[in-house]
């Protein structure tokens, strides 16, 4: 429950710093993307005030203008004060034909292409002209009428059309907020009034990259950051997660030691009791019998304290010698098998011929019994059965140690060779969690590697692979 709830808080940490800087980084963006040209667009925008400054929307632009609207004020009039249907109606009409005479007579090339000759700006900006609104007013007393806007129905395509209005001219294709030069609204007297609102944008090809490279060095920056905090959230979770796991090796270590520890210790100490009594002295055979308990208490005292001794003084000065491996594991196999009782059984198939290999006899010898001590140990079937044979291949020779027990759970198989490790909980089964880093640690001395092959309630299978380099066959 703790775990989830450190890694919860560590993801929502994580989660709210990360969308905190997305949200600076995007900000920041955005206002490097505003100000992009800033000297330009003001530039631009003086100069095409000055340019249309006695016309609309371009040079000659007025005159189209006044000359539709003025031929259709009177009929927008009397539709509008006796049919309002009527009135949208012809809106409609007199709005298609504005923006289409518009369209087809504009100027605009010329007078943007004059803008940025004169002023010795980058040849390669786009403009985009947009008309936006038509408003008139034929009464004071019923105000501004809206003849057209974004929302009056139109006979043009979409591919004409734009969130600020129909298209007049100019090739940019993406008009925006940021790339907009100016916003006008012009007023016109006729027989009655008018206002007339236009958009001009202006930009470069590929704006949105030239942006995005100036604000690289910032990417860069947050990239970097954001790495950082992973990392350093990484290296504190995995660094809690092993003290974590420490302490509870620890501890099962300690319960351990209380068990292994205090079983013989408090037989000892019954043994040692009783051993006052009359009764007991005055029977030669009952008092044999409690100095073997004791003998046997101590001895196995004594074998879990050389067990730790033997593990913590373990380094790379072993004495290497030539030994045939065949000879070697038959002679452990033979020894061990007084230990064990029928039906139960260890059985070795030798080499076809001798494996001479440098290693540590007594290292080795304790290496292996380790492993054929788990085999039988942790085995909890009726008749338990384990196999020694060696087979070879390419590169090495393999030492087989197979058993016909419960098999290994898949999360604890890297686990089993860690110091203090016991998968087996249970105080039946006597260990210190040594036996198997002894293993490894006689493994790594000789340069050796040990693979597992298991399923639960299939066995286990312990394999030594020994490189055919360290190796002379006879």
């Amino acid at each position: 429950m703790k775990d989830r709830i450190y890694k919860a808080v560590v993801l929502v940490s994580f989660l709210i710093l990360l969308l905190v800087q997305f949200r600076l980084t995007y900000n920041s963006y955005v206002l490097r993307d505003r100000d992009y040209s800033l000297k330009e667009k003001t530039l631009i925008n003086d100069e095409y005030g000055r340019s249309i400054s006695e016309d609309k929307v371009y040079n000659g632009g007025g005159k189209i203008i006044d000359s539709i609207l003025i031929r259709n004020m009177p009929a927008l009039k009397k539709a509008y004060l006796s049919n309002r249907h009527e009135f949208i109606k012809l809106s409609q009409s007199v709005s298609n034909s504005l923006l289409k005479k518009l369209q087809k007579e504009s100027t605009m090339d010329s007078v943007f292409q004059s803008i940025v000759k004169r002023n010795g700006l980058d040849s390669n900006l786009q403009y985009l002209l947009t008309f936006q609104q038509i408003d008139i007013n034929f009464d004071t007393k019923i105000g501004d009428l809206t003849v057209f806007n974004n929302h009056t129905p139109t006979s043009f395509k979409a591919d004409q059309k734009t969130p600020f209005g129909i298209i007049i001219d100019g090739t940019l294709t993406h008009p925006t907020i940021q790339n907009r030069i100016t916003n006008l609204s012009v007023s016109g007297n006729l027989v009655y009034n008018y206002r007339v609102t236009f958009n001009l944008f202006v930009d470069q090809p590929g704006r949105t990259l030239k942006v995005a490279y100036q604000m690289l060095p910032t990417f860069l920056l947050v990239a970097l950051c954001i790495l950082i905090i992973v990392g350093i959230n990484y290296y504190t979770y995995i660094n809690w997660m092993r003290q974590k796991k420490e302490t509870d090796v620890k501890s099962d270590f300690l319960n351990s030691i209380k068990h292994e520890f205090n079983t013989p210790i408090t037989t000892i100490l019954l043994a040692s009791k009783s051993l006052h009594e009359n009764e007991i002295l005055s029977d030669r055979n009952r008092v044999n019998t409690l100095v073997n308990i004791v003998e046997r208490q101590a001895r196995r005292l004594h074998s879990h304290i050389n067990q730790m001794l033997g593990v913590s003084k373990m380094n790379n000065h072993i004495n290497l010698e030539e030994t045939d491996l065949n000879y070697i594991v038959l002679t452990l196999v033979n020894d061990y098998k007084i230990k064990i009782q029928a039906p139960d059984r260890l059985t070795f198939d030798p080499y076809d011929s001798e494996i001479l290999v440098m290693l540590d006899p007594f290292v080795f010898t304790t290496m292996l019994q380790n492993i054929v001590d788990n085999a039988f140990k942790h085995n909890q079937s009726d008749v338990k059965i384990t196999m020694i044979f060696i087979s070879k291949s390419k590169d090495c020779y393999t030492l087989h140690i197979k058993d016909n027990g419960k098999g290994i759970e898949a999360d604890m198989k890297e686990k089993i060779f860690d110091k203090f490790f016991r998968g087996v909980k249970d105080n039946n089964v006597s260990g210190l969690g040594l036996g198997l880093y002894y293993v490894k640690q006689c493994l790594d001395i000789h340069g050796w590697k040990i693979s597992i092959k298991t399923m639960p309630e299939q066995g286990t299978e312990f394999l030594v692979h020994i490189p055919v380099n360290q190796i002379n066959i006879n």
